[in-house]
Formats: structure tokens, C-alpha cells, sequence
């Protein structure tokens, strides 16, 4: 028998009695340095939600810490402000889902027509050695089978199994826009710069069973993995110009643009500063689309706080629009 219960269909409460992931768990201690209590959260493919288990003896504590899957039961007691529900939890218990689809968000795109729109753009390029690079990247059936099922981020923007491929079939249409408004920037150049600038994510996260980081991601992240298999690829190809390399390296390592946002390089050359824009505006922009889709129920003007935009977002852009529109037709 199948998953029973679904976030998305979890209201105040309900009896939650099913197998969830856990995640973020946080053991606190309480001011009589005795009584510890579990903040978490339990998730699946439709969504996750706030949970707490109180009073965790001490020797459950590691125990639930290398839980991952666990048959949960409680209640949902608490709807907060911003509309989520926080649920009690009274019992965990280690569990083996049946189908771990079930806690896997996916894209709601095909993703062999989108594989079949990325091989598009590969034979576009005319460029002998970058084409030969990319077609030594993505000839690879292992490479491909994991490039199409990659999520582009554990959070914020296309954090789901296909991500990665829209995400960077998405920041290659807004190069080809670029490149046509600036003809001064190396059309293939800049498109294979963007085919390839996020590689390095089939390898920082696992996504088989659940998104997460996997060890090597976690350690060098996905700029440095990409920059090795790139580099592999290179040694292949007969007579690679190295003044070719060095600038397609330089635009991988410095494609967030910042320091402090991960990129050992800063931006240098022009297709490096299209490439860091492009990749930005289109995380950006698929993150704030993101958020007005957790919040569609919502019945609020305003989100909750947002960490990684430093604010809330306005919720009814799309009604004062469609009022304004239909306004002017009846005109």
C-alpha cells in the first residue's frame, strides 16, 4: 500500500499517522537543563511543515538524529500567521518507504522534450572545440540520465527532480537574447559557458531517494566539481586551445559573481559578466515564482519574511493586473 497522507492535504487538526522525511532537526534543552524537545520538520514531494516532538529522552536523542524516514504519528495543533501549520508529534518510528517518489518534488515540464530542446542548442554552436567539449559531455548516457533529474538548488529556486535542466535551458534563452543585443559578446562561447555553468550539481546533490548535499558537495560544491569534469573533458580533445580553457574556466569559477556568494574568481571578461547575470536574474526570478506558488492559498497582500531576498514579497501583482486588464477591455 502507498503513501496515505500528503502535506498539501494536512489541515488543523488532522491525525497525521504516516511515513515522512525528516529534516533540519534542532534539539533543544530547556532552562531546567534536563527536558529536551525536537524542532523539525516532516516532508514529502507535496511539501513540508514545521513539527516538534517534546520531551526527547536523552538516549533518543542520536537515535532520531540518523532518522531519515520515519513512520510519524500526531496531530497538527497550530495554524501560525503566515497560514502553515506546526504539528505535534508523539511517536517516531525508522521506516522504509515503499516508493521514495512519494517525497520527491518533481517538474511539471517533459523532460525529454527539454533534453531534446538542450541537444538543440548543442548543435547550434559552430565552435570545433566547443561543440567537440560539449558533445564529450553530454554523448555520455550516465551524464545525461543524471543531468535531466538533477534539482538545480535544495532550496529556493528549482529545488525538484528536473531543476537543473530548466534552470539551465532557461539562463541559455536569456544568453541568446543577450548576445543578440550585444553582438560584441561570442555567441558560442557564452552558450556553451551556459550549458555547461551548473555541471557540477549532478555530483553536490543526491536525489534518489531524497534533495540533499551529498559528501563531495558539501566539501567543494558544484563550481569546483564542474571545473573537474570539464577539465577531463578537455584532455580528450586534441589540440584544445589553452587560451580557450583558461577563459572557459575563468567564466565557470566566477558565475556567481561574488566572493561571498561562492565564486573563488570575480568576473573579468564580458561573457563572464553576461553569464553571471543571466544565471542570477534566472535563479532570481524562478525563486520569487516560487514563492507566490507556496503562497497561492494564502489569503495575505504580503509573505512571510524571506531570508534569501532580505524581505517579504507582494502577493497580488497577478489580481491588480487582471482587474486593470479587464477594466480596459469593457472600455
Amino acid at each position: 500500500m502507498g503513501k496515505k497522507q500528503r502535506i498539501i492535504d494536512l489541515r488543523l487538526n488532522s491525525q497525521i499517522d504516516d511515513i515522512f522525511f525528516l529534516k533540519d532537526k534542532e534539539f533543544k534543552v530547556r532552562r531546567d537543563q534536563k527536558t529536551i524537545d525536537m524542532f523539525f520538520k516532516i516532508t514529502d514531494r507535496t511539501g513540508e511543515m514545521e513539527a516538534i516532538t517534546w520531551d526527547v529522552s536523552s538516549d533518543k536523542v542520536e537515535e532520531f538524529r540518523q532518522i531519515k524516514f520515519a513512520q510519524v504519528k500526531g496531530y497538527i495543533t497550530k495554524q501560525k500567521d503566515d497560514g502553515s501549520f506546526q504539528a505535534t508529534i508523539s511517536s517516531i518510528v525508522k521506516a522504509t518507504p515503499l516508493d521514495y517518489s512519494d517525497y520527491l518534488p518533481h517538474s511539471k515540464e517533459d523532460l525529454n522534450e527539454l533534453m531534446r530542446v538542450l541537444k538543440e542548442k548543442i548543435e547550434s554552436v559552430k565552435s570545433h572545440y566547443l561543440k567537440s567539449l560539449l558533445e564529450a559531455l553530454f554523448n555520455d548516457p550516465t551524464l545525461v540520465e543524471k543531468f535531466k533529474r538533477a534539482p538545480a538548488a535544495t532550496k529556493v529556486h528549482q529545488p525538484y527532480i528536473g531543476g537543473l535542466l530548466e534552470h539551465t535551458l532557461k539562463v541559455v534563452t536569456i544568453c541568446e537574447a543577450i548576445t543578440e543585443i550585444y553582438p560584441e559578446i561570442e555567441r558560442d562561447f557564452l552558450i556553451t559557458a551556459a550549458l555547461i555553468h551548473d555541471i557540477g550539481k549532478i555530483r553536490e546533490y543526491s536525489y534518489e531517494q531524497v534533495i540533499d548535499h551529498t559528501d563531495e558537495g558539501r566539501l567543494l560544491g558544484h563550481i569546483t566539481l564542474g571545473l573537474e569534469m570539464i577539465e577531463q573533458k578537455i584532455k580528450g580533445i586534441p589540440e584544445f586551445p589553452s587560451d580557450l580553457e583558461l577563459m572557459l574556466k575563468h567564466t565557470i569559477l566566477s558565475h556567481h559573481g561574488h566572493l561571498e556568494f561562492g565564486s573563488p574568481k570575480l568576473p573579468s571578461i564580458l561573457a563572464a559578466i553576461a553569464l553571471h547575470y543571466a544565471d542570477e536574474m534566472e535563479a532570481k526570478i524562478s525563486g520569487f515564482l516560487n514563492i507566490k506558488e507556496e503562497n497561492k492559498d494564502l489569503k495575505e497582500k504580503w509573505s512571510k519574511w524571506i531570508w534569501w531576498l532580505e524581505r517579504p514579497v507582494y502577493l497580488e501583482e497577478e489580481i491588480i493586473f487582471k482587474d486593470t486588464l479587464a477594466e480596459k477591455e469593457e472600455e
